[in-house]
């Protein structure tokens, strides 16, 4: 998903942390699991490396009542809360809250449903507080009105991303720091190479891509750049990477 589509739902439907997670149901497995802390801080999870650390998460979430009517109902339209499927003193008796998600502190939490890319497949964003009050129906209606419209622009990024052409991985790097606003010497300095080489490197980025701007090959190829680090496929499963950092998952209920 967009990052500014996570940045907009924080401002647009006040909470600690927007999420959007794909998630493969029928191999138990995290595809993605994407967050926005009300901080700023943005942290993204992928790779078939990257899930739960939780020992009983898969187990307890199969019971958890507002996951279980998403993953089995096949609805994709429902936008709803916690507080649909079960009082705050039965979620504090739920092992899937108590040991999965308790423990980022979240009280309260919205989820809205997206379609599904094919069988076994769950994806959805999902809202959370820390204190209260609830979600209230302002909220929801808001999220309602919204919700197809969240999902033409997570599809429209998708096709974007599927023509985005190979770049080396030092052409990738290059462009990376120019998408946080280096200029070639110190990009050059960062990277112990010539300016002469970086500007070589922009050039065959330019080929590749083939635009004629370094603006124009950053929202081509990198449409997250300068507001998140995406983590090697390699990383610790459960975990998510930001600025080289491991940093605890947020709950991907």
């Amino acid at each position: 998903m967009p990052w500014a589509v996570l940045d907009g739902l924080l401002r647009l439907v006040t909470c600690d942390v927007a999420v959007f997670n794909d998630i493969n149901l029928a191999e138990q497995q995290a595809i993605t699991v994407q967050a926005v802390e009300a901080g700023g801080l943005h942290l993204l999870g992928v790779g078939e490396n990257f899930g739960p650390v939780y020992p009983q998460y898969w187990a307890h979430r199969q019971r958890f009542l507002p996951s279980d009517y998403t993953d089995r109902s096949g609805d994709v339209v429902s936008v709803l809360r916690w507080s649909d499927f079960c009082t705050t003193s039965e979620l504090n008796n739920t092992p899937f809250y108590t040991e999965c998600l308790r423990t980022h502190g979240d009280r309260f939490s919205v989820s809205v449903p997206m379609p599904r890319p094919g069988p076994g497949r769950s994806r959805r964003l999902f809202l959370s507080r820390e204190s209260g009050p609830d979600f209230g129906e302002r909220d929801l209606l808001l999220l309602r009105l919204r919700r197809p419209h969240l999902h033409e622009v997570f599809v429209a990024a998708e096709r974007r991303r599927s023509r985005i052409p190979h770049l080396t991985p030092r052409e990738r790097e290059i462009l990376e720091l120019v998408g946080q606003g280096c200029r070639s010497a110190d990009i050059a300095s960062r990277l112990f190479i010539s300016v002469g080489t970086v500007r070589k490197h922009v050039e065959h980025i330019f080929e590749r891509t083939g635009v004629r701007t370094c603006s124009a090959a950053v929202a081509l190829v990198l449409p997250y750049a300068g507001q998140a680090t995406r983590p090697e496929a390699t990383a610790p499963a459960g975990r998510l990477s930001r600025g080289g950092s491991v940093l605890p998952v947020p709950a991907i209920g």
